[in-house]
């Protein structure tokens, strides 16, 4: 999914502080998630 808009998810940084999708508005970001089932 290149270029594409993503919804305003909240999210937990690795600190375990919150943050917002919205907060990286116009910044270049490459979203990596990754889960182990």
């Amino acid at each position: 999914m290149l270029l594409e808009k993503l919804p305003d998810l909240s999210l937990t940084d690795m600190s375990g502080n919150p943050f917002s999708l919205k907060e990286l508005q116009g910044k270049k970001t490459l979203i990596f998630m990754w889960a182990s089932w």
